[in-house]
């Protein structure tokens, strides 16, 4: 049966309420989604270079990329592919040859060999265990950036404010409150959280609420009450432990009183914005603004003066998925190079996956600062320096550390978002699109790698979502006409022709008219603004589970 939950605007994600509210029978699959991006095994983390994994889950189809190294340290990879049992997968590792290499000519590469059977399970989002053939089973992490520096791109010491949108969930996973929480410091130092509430004047405020701690060396915090005397909403709530994880956002909720207990937290990272000092160009006051943007971002837009205006010029940093990404024009449906990309805040790393000029497989890789590419533009980019390894760790062997090789000069990476004047519906997937170019190489197109395709529009769609409009959540399950709808008939969504900024018409059908209306814009890999994926088509939830 499928639902549509309205989940009240304006009551808090820590309110705790006796409401039940009947969303689904019981979930199949999995509680969470592995995080994509660049793994470590956990005793192998010692501040050198050694063995990593680049880690893909997309619905039920695990991907990953392991660099590591030949028994005489030549860097190399291996890649495994299968489909996941719960939250576990096992699948051949295996060996290719003869790719293209860096600064060659097109080339598809072969299989070379099998290496055995890898096994991974995971724990939560972001955290599990892996065998590679002929070693014991290790616990492996998300690696994860941390920084205390002030900056709009972190949480932890956050400039400006951060928007985000929490979920509660009861105990069987299924979404209970939310609300659109903001996250701000203030020139004392400390970190608030606070939510919507309504204004006198019939707007919305974010009232403070809660005063937050960083864990120290985590990339988490601890938020407890502010003030003695507690609003009813909040008057049992003993403390929120939230941590962060790029777009994804997990925490647990503890409650006192006469009834102790906790709720699992999951969420997503809107974004940042920080307004900086104004100054005065000819007849137009000019504020600065900063934008940190996981979706589709606010780009500032200079009004006509008349006698005097004001304005805004914006830098944006666009925040891509994390993940496997291809070159486009090499997309053949045949092995070839492989790339791995993860921005956290303000940090970019880039594993490229390729071949030697003698065919054999290797590996490059580099970090660098992301930033925008200056006030006005809607492009982020970061220039990276490219680093070969050899001596680390080979499979079945024994501990040893890697050290530098050689350089092979810089890669660039840029991401955009055209204007919304332009018509492009590309606009809105910068987060799945962008450009690279690798050293003696032109720059080409790049394309986050999307394992699980959906062979049509409903298919795209179904699974359970939060919409904006309306603020409920809703599964869609039923394809009607060219489109999807939920059970109970309370919400159509349509492919539509493209129009600027929206190509996907959805609201409340009424016969052959919209009781309500809205166009928008297709979810790509399930991020938008106008909807949040919360499970995918096969019931496996996209948050990163219970905290631990």
């Amino acid at each position: 049966m499928a639902h549509q939950t309205r989940i009240p605007k304006l009551a808090s994600i820590l309110a705790v309420s006796a409401l039940g509210l009947s969303l689904s029978p019981s979930w199949a699959a999995r509680s969470f989604t592995p995080q994509a991006g660049t793994w470590v095994i956990s005793d192998e983390v010692d501040g050198k270079p050694g063995r990593g994994l680049a880690i893909d889950v997309q619905g039920n189809t695990f991907f990953m990329q392991v660099f590591a190294y030949e028994k005489n340290g030549d860097a190399t990879f291996y890649t495994a592919t299968g489909q996941m049992e719960g939250n576990s997968v096992t699948a051949p590792l295996m060996r290719y040859k003869n790719g293209r290499s860096l600064g060659g000519p097109m080339q598809d590469a072969v299989e070379d060999q099998s290496m055995g059977q890898v096994t991974v399970s995971f724990r939560n989002g972001l955290k599990g265990t892996l065998q590679f053939p002929g070693e014991s089973a290790v616990a492996i992490e998300r690696f994860m950036v941390t920084s205390d520096a002030l900056s709009v791109t972190n949480p932890l010491a956050q400039q400006g404010g951060r928007s985000l949108r929490l979920f509660t969930l009861d105990a069987q996973g299924q979404p209970d409150y939310t609300t659109q929480a903001q996250l701000w410091r203030t020139d004392d130092g400390i970190t608030h959280m606070g939510w919507i509430k309504p204004s006198i004047i019939g707007m919305v405020d974010y009232q403070p609420r809660l005063q937050c701690d960083v864990l120290l060396g985590t990339a988490r915090m601890q938020c407890t009450p502010k003030d003695a005397e507690r609003p009813a909403d909040i008057a049992d709530i003993e403390s929120m432990e939230l941590q962060f994880a790029g777009f994804d956002i997990q925490g647990v909720l503890r409650i006192g009183g006469s009834h102790p207990h906790t709720k699992t937290i999951t969420g997503f990272d809107l974004g940042a914005a920080l307004n900086e000092a104004p100054y005065v160009d000819g007849r137009t006051t000019i504020t600065p603004v900063q934008h940190h943007s996981y979706l589709a971002s606010n780009f500032g837009y200079g009004p006509a003066c008349q006698v005097t205006c004001y304005s805004s010029v914006t830098t944006n940093i666009l925040m891509p998925m994390n993940g496997t990404w291809v070159v486009e024009d090499e997309l053949t449906g045949k092995p070839g190079r492989g790339i791995a990309l993860d921005v956290q805040g303000d940090t970019v790393i880039l594993q490229l996956f390729h071949y030697r000029a003698d065919g054999q497989p290797t590996f490059h890789m580099g970090s660098a600062i992301y930033q925008s590419k200056g006030p006005g533009s809607r492009a982020s980019a970061a220039t990276i320096p490219l680093r070969q390894y050899r001596g680390g760790r080979s499979l079945g062997g024994a501990a040893s550390t890697a050290e530098l090789e050689a350089e092979a000069g810089n890669a660039m990476v840029e991401f955009y978002s055209p204007p919304l004047e332009s018509g492009a519906i590309d606009r809105n997937v910068w987060w799945s699109q962008g450009l690279l170019q690798l050293p003696g190489e032109p720059p080409v197109k790049i394309r986050r790698l999307q394992t699980d395709m959906p062979a049509s529009f409903a298919e795209r769609m179904f699974g359970d979502w939060y919409a904006r409009s309306g603020e409920v959540v809703t599964r869609f399950d039923r394809v009607q006409g060219e489109g999807v709808i939920t059970a109970d008939g309370k919400l159509l969504c349509l492919p539509v022709g493209l129009t600027p900024g929206s190509n996907m018409s959805c609201g409340e059908p009424d016969g052959v008219r919209w009781r309500s209306h809205y166009s928008t814009y297709l979810p790509d890999m399930g991020r938008s603004g106008p909807f949040l994926r919360l499970r995918d088509r096969f019931g496996n939830a996209m948050g990163l589970g219970v905290l631990d």
